[in-house]
């Protein structure tokens, strides 16, 4: 590279009076969303940010040089002041790449160009029908790595040298292009016709006669359905503890809250208005943090709660060995409270009588300042929209001893509207209860109140007829139905969930509907067994059973690479085969892996092969299919019995 190139980083802006044009070229991804830019070598980011503007995507990068870097933060959505090769992308996750890489000309040992390099490196993170923009000069496309890579991932080029005024500096050229949606094996031909473009007479960039690059919208998530991350992964020590001083634990509002209990704001919201017990256990805790209230006298006393673990150890003799001392330790949990007056100083209450004593003195007033701070998500003062709801319920059923008439008793009500609520905010909420309190009843209210149908409800196997009945009694037309299998049946396949939600789409089970199943049936799906062969070795001169793959025949090993010899160990789990196996090189899709050359890559890899053969009843975990074929298709779930299942 020359001297002007390494001054500036093998940095050379594009012109911002050409971005205009630039953006004639695309379409903009459809109203109400926005694409994804990246421009890995952002320079200042000005060219990202106006395209960002005209193209309404959002704009992430990354600079090396700081002082460039620290402008382009300015005007991006995202940028890191790292290199390309420090940071860290999900695959498949942005829709425009803005590509303007170093021009660099040296080489050194095996080294490729950086144009090269950063193409290579940058387009599995594009989506597939995302668009390249690559800004380069003319000169590079006569080099056939170049030229072979583009064309076996890009279509649809087009080619624009810069204009009048600015090509002439560096011979630049603007190509356009999109991913194909699989590899392609390019020929010679093809590979030609784009080298000899770099001895072409090229348009100028220009405004086009109509845009011909749609944009999409950003994804949601990256390649496999994985989660969009974009971070960097080299810090320096600097770097480390000035990002800690503003963006650290110690700014994060758990810390505020422990730091400056009396200024913070409240570490939790109850559901319902708190007992005595539980202003009791926030008193312990210190959880209510510092209070100010006054003694007997009228003067200010500081209270603070807290509970400390002491450690008691006993020593007795051994009862089998008079000879020997045993030691044993029990933790004990003291709560204490601490006092701090101008007249007395500070002062330790520990002992229970003290504690009780000063709690029946001043009681009222910490419940007060208690109450106050935790203030709960239902006060106990239903809407009158809540009320009309729950007061239609459960007619259908006989009087409960001491009701005048059917319905839900006044706190089953309470319970089914804190439960209501803590759901619209948290999307969770826990009911527990004695048994007869109405448990069932407060959940199937809490799917009224929601309007939240289709419902599923998940309960142990004898209870799968009661939530029917149950259900159908509490919600007035309202219709409850069983989901028992997917698989085979003798005549046909039976999929009861694809059943269930095609009749109530379709109306047959009305507006209201609720499917329940037995959590066996949940989780029963086809059954298996071990198929790993069994062979005798010999090991220090005795026999040793172990056991192979089918597949390869390579002898299993557990995680510690020792080889299996109890076949239990396959009965366990469904497992697969780890053995490192000769054989093509495949991405994460399946797909052949292609070299530079565009020939296929042989390569040591993981066997794979299954260890296990279903049986021959076909059978579908209600559970799985729910989750992959029927995803967001049910509004809510209620589990009976939670603490039975593994959820």
């Amino acid at each position: 590279m020359r001297l002007a190139g390494i001054e500036k980083g093998g940095f050379y802006p594009y012109p911002n009076h050409m971005a205009e044009a630039t953006a004639s070229w695309f379409i903009p991804p459809p109203a109400g969303t926005r694409g994804r830019l990246l421009d890995p070598c952002a320079g200042e980011g000005e060219i990202a940010s106006l395209l960002g503007r005209l193209l309404n995507c959002e704009t992430w990068g990354c600079e090396l040089f700081p002082y460039r870097a620290e402008k382009a933060a300015a005007r991006m959505d995202k940028c890191h002041n790292a290199a390309w090769e420090s940071c860290s992308l999900t695959d498949e996750s942005v829709t425009l790449l803005w590509l303007n890489p170093p021009y660099d000309d040296d080489r050194h040992g095996n080294e490729k160009r950086l144009e090269l390099a950063f193409l290579k490196s940058t387009t599995p993170k594009l989506v597939h029908g995302g668009v390249l923009a690559f800004v380069i000069p003319q000169r590079i496309l006569r080099l056939v790595e170049i030229a072979r890579y583009l064309a076996s991932q890009y279509e649809c080029l087009t080619i624009l040298r810069f204009t009048d005024g600015e090509y002439e500096r560096f011979k630049q050229i603007l190509l356009l292009a999109t991913r194909r949606d699989k590899y392609n094996i390019p020929h010679i031909e093809e590979i030609e016709a784009i080298q000899r473009l770099a001895e072409s007479d090229l348009a100028p960039l220009g405004f086009a006669p109509e845009p011909i690059y749609p944009l999409l919208p950003a994804p949601l998530k990256g390649a496999g359905g994985r989660a969009i991350t974009f971070r960097r992964l080299d810090w320096a020590p600097d770097d480390l503890v000035e990002a800690s001083r503003w963006a650290g634990v110690r700014k994060t509002r758990a810390w505020q809250d422990l730091v400056h209990p009396v200024n913070s704001e409240v570490a939790f919201t109850p559901t319902m208005p708190l007992k005595k017990g539980h202003l009791a256990m926030l008193m312990a805790s210190g959880l209510m943090g510092t209070l100010n209230l006054t003694d007997d006298e009228g003067h200010l006393m500081l209270v603070k709660g807290r509970v400390i673990k002491v450690v008691d150890k006993t020593t007795h003799r051994d009862d089998h060995d008079p000879d020997t001392l045993v030691e044993r330790f029990r933790d004990r949990y003291v709560t204490t409270v601490a006092t701090l007056r101008a007249a007395h100083g500070l002062e330790i209450i520990e002992d229970t009588e003290r504690l009780t004593d000063f709690m029946k003195a001043h009681g009222d007033k910490i419940a007060a300042h208690t109450l106050a701070a935790y203030r709960p998500l239902y006060d106990l003062k239903p809407s009158e929209e809540e009320l009309a709801i729950l007061d239609r319920l459960g007619k259908q059923r006989k009087p409960l001893p001491g009701q005048s008439a059917p319905g839900l008793l006044p706190t089953q009500k309470h319970a089914a509207i804190a439960a209501a609520r803590a759901i619209q905010i948290h999307r969770t909420a826990n009911i527990q209860g004695e048994m007869g309190s109405g448990k069932s009843s407060i959940g199937l209210a809490v799917i009224e109140l929601l309007d939240a149908y289709p419902a599923l409800i998940l309960c142990p196997p004898h209870l799968v007829p009661k939530w029917i009945r149950e259900a159908e009694e509490v919600i007035p037309s309202v219709k409850a139905r069983e989901l028992r299998r997917i698989g085979k049946g003798t005549d046909s396949d039976i999929n009861d969930v694809r059943a269930f939600l095609d009749d109530f789409e379709t109306g047959k089970l009305g507006r209201k509907a609720i499917a329940v199943v037995a959590s066996t049936a949940a989780k029963m799906g086809a059954g298996w067994k071990p198929v790993v062969h069994a062979k005798t070795i010999k090991l220090n001169g005795k026999p040793l059973v172990v056991y192979t793959c089918p597949q390869c025949g390579q002898v299993q090993t557990d995680h510690q690479g020792i080889p299996v010899t109890e076949i239990e160990y396959f009965q366990k789990r469904r497992s697969f085969c780890s053995a490192q196996v000769s054989g093509w090189k495949l991405d994460t899709k399946g797909r052949r892996v292609w070299d530079q050359d565009g020939n296929p890559v042989w390569e040591t890899r993981p066997c794979g092969a299954p260890l296990f053969e279903y049986s021959e009843a076909r059978r579908w975990s209600i559970a799985e299919y729910i989750k992959d074929k029927a995803h967001n298709r049910f509004k809510i779930l209620i589990g009976d019995e939670c603490h039975e299942c593994a959820l």
